[in-house]
């Protein structure tokens, strides 16, 4: 019995593994084509994206950006393993399709939109003329400086980026340290205009800011800038130093004074001190054209404001676009000073009077200086004549000035009378006094009838 069972296991073992009997093949088991997901989908995105293109089962991704089929041309197409990754910095199109064993997934087409930046970012450049070169730049933003470093030696731009804003208005003024002590001051360095960017996170569209161009001492495109040194040899303390860029025209014909103080108040504006004997100023965005520039030096004189300005109304000066114009002017270092009567016939009338005593100096090559300085009268009890003292600076040296007296006699206004005439210098009336000067200072009483 043992021996039969024996031989029978011997058969089996002749016959191979697949015994007696041999089996049918197994047809191969049908692979589906593979079906892929993109995320983030189609759609804004800020700043850059990274897509994820993933399949359900072992496949190969291939994708084009330029708008040709990647199922049908290589030329362009890229490839990886999926799940892949594809890193957007700019607005694409994209077609996608994976692969397996020849067997292709349907044809995915999409659009992903840069609606900005990083979320509650602001970035970009501050434009700096000539004027801010080799200087500290800066950038505020509601109030709070940041410094940029120091400009290049000539006009160009240094960038900036605000990160980490929220939903709001940021407003972004640009500065230059004009006075080199290292701070960046409000009022006391130069500031650019102000540019407001509004934020809203929410909206992807809105949410950032960029190429964001902040000027500085430099004018916005087709607009010019003028741009120079006021010298002051003898500089009065805490006088306001303006230079205020006029219509061409502005002195001649048909002057209306109080339009001229009003615009003697606007443009480059700062604070003389003793220290400081050159003042480099600019005046931006400037309409292409001829123009009047006029520097001035407002301070108190005795009876109140006084005013000390050039003007060369027959040499207007040519703005032009996307340029700097460079024009110097001076101021001299004569103090002129003297004691003031008016014979009472012509005194004001009460106890008190106010007056000015306008001088002007008139070049053919420099145009006119003129100077108003403002006086109070007091009537001497006995003569019954008004009296006063008067003293102007900056006047030019080695010149001739004409000296002439208003008063509100009358209900005058001394103040217009005297505008209009020191910059009209064909006018026919005549001044009170004139006094030749040379570089010392001078001093000259003067007696109206």
């Amino acid at each position: 019995m043992r021996t039969l069972f024996i031989a029978a296991l011997l058969a089996l073992a002749a016959c191979g593994p697949q015994g007696p009997f041999p089996l049918e093949p197994v047809p191969n088991a049908v692979v589906p084509a593979p079906t892929i997901t993109v995320t983030p989908p189609p759609g804004p995105f800020n700043g850059t994206v990274t897509l994820t293109v993933a399949a359900d089962q072992k496949a190969t991704v291939f994708w084009s950006s330029d708008g040709k089929d990647p199922r049908s041309t290589s030329r362009g197409r890229m490839e990886a393993a999926a799940p892949a990754s594809i890193t957007l910095d700019k607005t694409t199109s994209l077609k996608i399709f994976a692969s397996n064993d020849g067997k292709d997934s349907e044809l995915f087409e999409g659009a992903w939109v840069r609606a900005g930046g990083p979320v509650g970012t602001i970035s970009g450049t501050v434009v700096f003329g000539a004027f801010c070169a080799n200087k500290e730049i800066g950038i505020g933003r509601n109030g709070n400086i940041r410094k940029l470093g120091r400009a290049p030696m000539m006009a160009g731009t240094l960038p900036f980026t605000f990160q980490g804003l929220m939903t709001g208005t940021h407003r972004l003024t640009a500065y230059c340290d004009r006075n080199d002590d290292g701070n960046l001051t409000p009022f006391l360095d130069f500031n650019g205009d102000t540019v407001s960017v509004a934020l809203e996170l929410d909206d992807p569209y809105k949410a950032s800011a960029e190429n964001v161009k902040v000027y500085v001492g430099a004018s916005g495109t087709g607009l010019g800038t003028l741009r120079g040194t006021i010298i002051l040899p003898r500089p009065p303390p805490l006088q306001n130093l303006s230079m205020s860029v006029l219509p061409a025209d502005a002195l001649m014909g048909g002057l209306n004074p109080q339009v001229l103080l009003q615009q003697l108040q606007n443009g480059y504006r700062i604070f003389t001190t003793p220290m400081d004997t050159e003042y480099p100023y600019v005046v931006t965005d400037l309409q292409p054209g001829r123009v009047l520039p006029v520097p001035s030096l407002i301070g108190f004189g005795g009876g109140g404001i006084a005013i000390n300005l050039l003007a060369n109304p027959l040499s207007p000066t040519l703005i032009e676009a996307d340029k700097e114009t460079v024009k110097d002017f001076a101021f001299g270092p004569v103090t002129l000073s003297g004691n003031l009567t008016i014979a009472s016939a012509s005194a004001p009338m009460g106890g008190f009077g106010f007056g000015i005593v306008a001088a002007r100096i008139v070049s053919l090559q420099d145009g006119i200086q003129a100077v108003l300085m403002p006086v109070l009268f007091t009537r001497d009890p006995m003569t019954m004549d008004a009296r006063s003292n008067y003293q102007g600076t900056a006047f030019k040296a080695n010149s001739s000035i004409t000296l002439r007296v208003f008063t509100n006699a009358n209900g005058a206004n001394p103040i217009t009378d005297a505008l209009t005439w020191v910059v009209n210098p064909f006018s026919a009336m005549p001044g009170h006094a004139t006094v030749n000067v040379t570089t010392m200072d001078a001093t000259r009483d003067i007696t109206v009838p």
